[in-house]
């Protein structure tokens, strides 16, 4: 079997373990379940994968890459303006399906990796490099005065992800029509980090 084929079954796999963790929980991901969705044997999927931990770290890859390339899109997509912070926001919480069914996942992620140690140090890793590249553009729009510059980028950027993390929990237990205006306050606090040249 070449080596894209496995990698493309692989990630098929993973992403049916993600959908099945966001509708039904952690608990409810079995080899069983993740077979019978996946219209394979359970044989077939301990050729892709070793164990059922394997599956579930996986599915959490699945849905951690999949925002943090929206992400990460947002920012490099983005002319460097204090605009630039609202699709940056937007692009982290879920506001439609597809975003909703991540985050599940994500928050799945979180308990997950508070007892398995490799999933923890995976997490703060790829969290820590993002935080650099926010920390950067933050910068940058500093230096052409963008952003008020009283605040460090650095804080400017813990405080972003504090409060997207917050709000992205908060909006999970809201129905998908009132997600935007529930989140829309974040948006109006953009206003206070606007420095000389965007005031």
């Amino acid at each position: 079997m070449r080596k894209v084929d496995h990698d493309t079954r692989r990630a098929e796999v993973a992403g049916a373990a993600a959908k099945l963790i966001a509708k039904k929980g952690l608990e409810a991901l079995t080899t069983r379940a993740l077979a019978k969705e996946l219209k394979c044997s359970i044989g077939v999927l301990s050729h892709y994968f070793s164990s059922k931990e394997e599956i579930v770290i996986a599915a959490f890859r699945w849905a951690d890459q999949r925002i943090d390339l929206r992400m990460q899109e947002a920012i490099t997509n983005e002319e460097q303006n204090i605009g630039s912070f609202v699709p940056v926001i937007k692009a982290g919480l879920p506001l439609d399906e597809e975003s909703d069914l991540e985050w599940r996942v994500r928050l799945n992620l979180h308990t997950f990796a508070l007892t398995h140690a490799d999933s923890l140090e995976a997490e703060r890793d790829k969290n820590n490099q993002f935080r650099e590249l926010m920390v950067i553009m933050i910068a940058n729009m500093q230096a052409i005065d963008q952003i008020r510059r009283d605040i460090s980028a650095r804080d400017i950027t813990s405080i972003a992800f504090d409060l997207v993390n917050g709000m992205a929990k908060n909006l999970l237990m809201c129905p998908f029509d009132e997600r935007e205006a529930k989140a829309e306050y974040l948006f109006r606090l953009i206003d206070v980090l606007k420095g000389p040249a965007a005031a």
